[in-house]
């Protein structure tokens, strides 16, 4: 009795150590909390040099701003003390950022950095579109690279947008035309004719022949310039087109196949079919793009400086350091979260599944393929293995090489499935990597293992009731702030510990029993 007493007494002393040690960093997370949550960030440097023999030289490139996907922040600007920098806002809200100098035969270097949040946007394309010619011309009209008017263009908009039904079927077509013409990584600019022509492009020729097809079909349509993020130094900048559409400007990307949909690391900086950057003609002139991708909690402002010096124990600093792979160390933060519920709904509401760590593992492997291609896998994988097993049984294997064949035979559907799906671009099949399916693998073994020892009926019931339990791990795991909060908390573990403990000592009745045997408790009443 005075040991339980003993050990009770060191659950509540480690319980309000835990909870002080969470108290000191409450208050400042709370004040920099950021309704944003970004999916990327990153840190972006503009570095020109340049070297000129003329008396007036001017550089011009156009910077990016806040919007509904994206955040500019921590904005800095180096120059030398003869350089004179102003920003100019231009027509269509594009900024452009200009330095000066009127100094002769000297060589001078610009850097202009920020740090861009951003995050993915879906947008739902109705089937038919509200237009208004009147409203909208000079997204309309033909120009010098954007050749609509074009009898070559115009017949061809024409042909793609027969036998369809609505707005939506016209704007697939052309996109779908222009995402098969081959890409190729030219620098020099291309405009519409010369794409169709040629039938070969970068982004910036994709991207003006699908404008030009459909200006000439009467729907407005603009170039957009930008740059995708990479962890990398770049020279290259990224053009793709918005429609508009029902008065939003939706993207869409031929280059990369992104049907409206933006990623989350594209940095949208201008509009318009201009250049990026222009400066004085006749000088000696170089750039690049010095790109830095930042480790960030999504609903947060801090930086990564901000949250090493917060109070009290994070595991920031192996996140900032990059000490483990950041998705490993969720994998293993997610762990015990994920078997405190599978203990929760064994020993209270009394489920009964195969194993408590089995069904976390299984919704670690859905968060990669996806819930509901994760679980048709799972029990296209049961069916598999049950057919698989019945020529091994027959020959009176034992259950370890069984084992081993079930799996040897699974890395070569892995193989056969993955190359199927690439070519022919089927996403969910190239997801099939070795850890969600070994995973998925075990848990069919396992299903087949029960139906030998316990029969198909009892090993059906423990199924269903590990699919339930995968099922609430899935929901709960999938939340895409949660392994953000335990790197924050880490002491959150020490608290899993102690429920579990209660948890350990629960010896009432379960949840389901109450449903079982309520007609009999109703006789009793």
């Amino acid at each position: 009795m005075k040991s339980k007493t003993n050990l009770t007494i060191l659950l509540i002393l480690i319980t309000i150590i835990t909870m002080i040690s969470i108290g000191f960093k409450i208050k400042p997370i709370f004040d920099n909390y950021d309704d944003f949550n970004p999916e990327a960030v990153y840190k972006i440097k503009y570095t020109f040099f340049f070297k000129s023999d003329k008396p007036n030289t001017t550089i011009r490139t156009y910077i990016p701003k806040n919007n509904l996907r994206q955040t500019i922040s921590r904005e800095k600007i180096r120059n030398d003390t003869t350089m004179f920098f102003f920003k100019k806002e231009e027509q269509k809200d594009n900024i452009r950022a200009i330095w000066n100098t009127k100094n002769e035969t000297l060589s001078h270097s610009i850097e202009y950095e920020f740090v861009f949040s951003g995050k993915s946007k879906k947008f739902k394309i109705p089937k038919n579109f509200i237009r208004e010619k009147n409203k909208h011309k000079e997204y309309l009209t033909a120009s010098k690279n954007i050749q609509s008017d074009n009898l070559k263009i115009a017949d061809l908009a024409i042909q793609l947008r027969k036998n369809t039904k609505n707005d939506r079927e016209v704007i697939k077509n052309v996109f779908d035309y222009v995402y098969k013409i081959p890409s190729a990584p030219i620098i020099t600019l291309t405009d519409a004719i010369t794409t169709l022509e040629q039938n070969i492009a970068s982004c910036n020729g994709k991207s003006r022949l699908f404008v030009a097809l459909l200006r000439s079909l009467g729907y407005p349509s603009r170039i957009k310039g930008g740059i995708i993020l990479e962890n990398t130094d770049k020279r290259t900048s990224h053009a793709w087109a918005e429609v508009l559409i029902n008065e939003v400007w939706v993207p869409f990307d031929t280059l990369n196949n992104h049907f409206a949909y933006l990623p989350a690391k594209y940095l949208e900086i201008y509009h318009g079919d201009k250049s990026l950057i222009t400066h004085t003609k006749g000088i000696q002139f170089d750039y690049i793009y010095q790109i830095t991708q930042e480790n960030h909690i999504s609903f947060l402002k801090m930086n990564s400086e901000e949250l090493n010096a917060l109070s009290g124990f994070s595991l920031w600093n192996l996140v900032d350091k990059k000490t483990i792979p950041i998705k490993s160390l969720h994998l293993l933060l997610l762990l015990p979260i994920g078997g405190l519920l599978i203990a929760f709904l064994r020993n209270i509401v009394g489920l009964k599944t195969f194993g408590v760590f089995l069904p976390v593992l299984i919704a670690l492997s859905l968060l990669h393929t996806g819930f509901l291609s994760g679980i048709a896998v799972f029990v296209g994988l049961i069916i598999f293995m049950g057919l698989i097993s019945y020529p091994f049984d027959r020959l009176g294997l034992l259950y370890t090489p069984k084992l081993v064949i079930s799996l040897t035979i699974m890395v070569a559907v892995i193989f056969i499935a993955t190359s199927y799906g690439l070519k022919y671009d089927i996403e969910w099949l190239t997801k099939l990597t070795f850890f969600p399916i070994i995973i998925l693998t075990i848990a069919a073994e396992r299903f087949s293992s029960s139906t030998v020892e316990d029969g198909y009926l009892i090993a059906l019931h423990k199924l269903l009731q590990t699919i339930i339990a995968t099922t609430v791990s899935y929901f709960l795991l999938s939340l895409s702030w949660l392994p953000s909060i335990l790197i924050l908390f880490p002491e959150i573990i020490v608290l899993i510990i102690v429920i579990s403990v209660f948890l350990g000592r629960y010896i009432g009745i379960r949840w389901i029993e109450i449903f079982r045997f309520n007609p009999i408790l109703k006789l009793e009443r």
